[in-house]
């Protein structure tokens, strides 16, 4: 009985932290331009949002940012440019990353909190 329990707890470790990788698979694919700008619907910039995608509860703040108008566009999500060009100029049509013209516009969207520079 007593060799059964260390056991068992082992097994339940693994189980939770092969969860845990699982999870953070998923953040690596988070970029979904279509919802950050749905949770961002009927706010204002600096609004905080809360939803949960993906199985993981995110939270962040509603801001200016550049989105793709094509679903195809190579684009991570992470990329300066996306935020950085609304802030000079709110009318941007397109933007450039890696070489690469993309076509689009400024709107608000969810964006997770990030350290001050």
């Amino acid at each position: 009985m007593n060799k059964i329990f260390p056991v068992s707890f082992l097994m339940c470790g693994l189980l939770f932290s092969s969860f845990a990788l699982q999870a953070n698979d998923k953040v690596e694919t988070i970029y979904d331009a279509q919802k950050f700008q749905q949770v961002c619907k009927g706010k204002t910039q600096g609004d905080q949002v809360s939803f949960a995608f993906r199985g993981i509860i995110w939270n962040g703040t509603c801001e200016p940012q550049f989105f793709a108008s094509s679903r195809k566009a190579a684009i991570k999500g992470d990329e300066a440019e996306l935020n950085s060009v609304c802030q000079s100029d709110s009318n941007t049509k397109s933007i450039n990353i890696e070489g690469q013209e993309i076509k689009g516009k400024c709107a608000l969207g969810f964006v997770p909190p990030q350290p001050k520079s």
